[in-house]
């Protein structure tokens, strides 16, 4: 965990589940070969309130992603952050703030009485 490495590659498949996430893509290398990186993600629902969706990437997606390699070196790590092709960058792991963390105090605050919680649901 205390390397990080960038890596410029094709997503060859996105795997949004429990209990971990996974993303493979296709990396060419220096000398002209390719090999495929699995990169292990959050849960859903962890990603989820970081902004992630199960639609975000697709096969063929071209994505720059910063990863923890295995100590090993072989092509597999954590997956920290990805920055799709449209520049939009998804970052992952624990502490992550929610979409809209960042907003002043009380913006996008429910207002004053409002219900925080809906009522339980009964089967």
């Amino acid at each position: 965990m205390t390397k990080q490495v960038s890596l410029q590659g094709t997503v060859e498949k996105w795997v949004w589940a429990n209990p971990h996430s996974w993303l493979y893509i296709r990396v060419v290398k220096a000398d002209g070969s390719q090999e495929v990186w699995g990169l292990e993600g959050g849960s859903t629902g962890m990603l989820a309130r970081s902004g992630w969706g199960a639609f975000d990437m697709k096969p063929g997606d071209k994505v720059t992603v910063t990863v923890a390699p295995e100590r090993s070196g072989k092509p597999i790590g954590l997956l920290n952050q990805v920055q799709l092709a449209n520049g939009r960058v998804l970052s992952a792991g624990a502490g992550a703030p929610p979409p809209g963390a960042d907003l002043p105090p009380g913006v996008g605050a429910p207002p004053p009485g409002a219900a925080t919680s809906a009522p339980p649901v009964r089967y």
